[in-house]
């Protein structure tokens, strides 16, 4: 809510291939408990699209079909109308296992200031498609006992994207958490862009005109058996 209030007086400033919008440059957001990843509102609590781009993400596949379902906005951003670019999931969990890597360099190395897991590429400079990552990197930290997340990202749509990159990367701190046995510390969301298209000027004045509604806090995840529960649900 705050950062519509901050973004909504202004004039639109940029005009890149979406359309017109709103931009802050250099923002850093801060949740101090990712637990309380939910809105109540009537606009923007609903959890059935971020859920399955999440199960989208950890399946480890760009195909279109199995996001589609969630989200149909995603066949706008297919190339072949198969598959998503741009797609999070072989990124993170896929032939290559960035999370899994992650892992190991944290029960090997519990101060490591290596667990990063890159999800924009160089050679997204070069080629084009509809689809480029807006995520740059997920950085995990084990600091007094609890699993800390900072994620940095190139661009961020605050009316659509920034309320489902963090539900699921909070979801994946978590999961990491669970993993390596520990409870999870603070999230941090740090944007290059962070904007606001005008063609979602009128929702963002809705969703502030509902007033403010307290934070749902989600179950503490369990740690047993967390990997194959996962897995589970992924098939379905």
């Amino acid at each position: 809510m705050k950062i519509y209030k901050k973004l909504l007086p202004k004039k639109s400033n940029i005009n890149p291939t979406k359309g017109k919008a709103i931009e802050l440059t250099g923002i850093l957001l801060e949740i101090k408990n990712p637990r309380a990843r939910l809105s109540r509102t009537e606009g923007k609590g609903k959890v059935f699209s971020a859920l399955g781009e999440l199960l989208w993400y950890m399946s480890g596949t760009h195909e279109l079909n199995f996001i589609r379902y969630y989200i149909p906005k995603y066949d706008d951003f297919s190339d072949d109308n198969e598959t998503v670019y741009g797609g999070y999931g072989p990124r993170i969990f896929g032939d290559y296992n960035q999370f899994n890597r992650v892992i190991e360099i944290l029960n090997n190395k519990k101060d490591s200031r290596q667990a990063v897991i890159q999800i924009f590429d160089a050679e997204d400079l070069e080629e084009r498609h509809k689809d480029i990552p807006c995520t740059c990197t997920l950085q995990f930290f084990l600091r007094n006992n609890k699993l800390s997340l900072i994620v940095n990202m190139r661009s961020n749509d605050a009316y659509l994207g920034l309320p489902h990159d963090v539900f699921a990367f909070t979801m994946i701190q978590e999961y990491a958490a669970c993993i390596l046995g520990y409870d999870i510390g603070h999230y941090k969301h740090f944007v290059g862009s962070l904007h606001l298209y005008d063609e979602h000027r009128n929702k963002a004045r809705d969703y502030i005109n509902e007033g403010w509604q307290d934070v749902i806090e989600m179950p503490i995840m369990p740690k047993e058996n967390v990997i194959n529960d996962f897995n589970i649900v992924k098939e379905f």
